[in-house]
């Protein structure tokens, strides 16, 4: 396990913690397959990587327009950045094969750009928008 859901910041919205208990998951079976050398689970983790990420991106976005939190388009930037990001490394993984690319992007990118992302943006906007 690469990342522990316990670890994460929690926020005063248990839709925005459960969308971050399921990105988690997601994470630790894409590492623990690239670590396995799983190329198969890994094509697929990344695909539903892709696909989660978007979904929980989306969800926060159209609970930020219908609360009218004011910070919306601060926080969409963060998660346009990320989305760019994933889809790259989602790219350079189908032509490359390369699953150190992926762990190593897991670690040194996405777990600390998700922990700080919470910190600072998720519990602000879970604060506006409330429970």
């Amino acid at each position: 396990m690469v990342l522990n859901f316990k670890d994460l910041p929690k926020v005063a919205n248990e839709l925005f913690n459960a969308l971050h208990e399921d990105e988690v998951e997601i994470i630790n079976e894409l590492y623990s397959a690239c670590e396995k050398g799983d190329l198969q689970e890994v094509d697929r983790l990344m695909e539903v990587l892709l696909y989660d990420v978007e979904e929980h991106f989306s969800t926060e976005e159209e609970l930020m327009r219908e609360a009218e939190f004011f910070a919306y388009p601060m926080h969409k930037a963060e998660h346009d950045s990320m989305r760019r990001d994933i889809k790259s490394l989602y790219e350079s993984w189908k032509g490359s094969r390369d699953v150190k690319q992926i762990m190593d992007f897991i670690k040194e990118k996405l777990i600390p750009w998700l922990m700080l992302h919470i910190a600072r943006w998720d519990s602000v906007t879970a604060m506006h928008i409330g429970d």
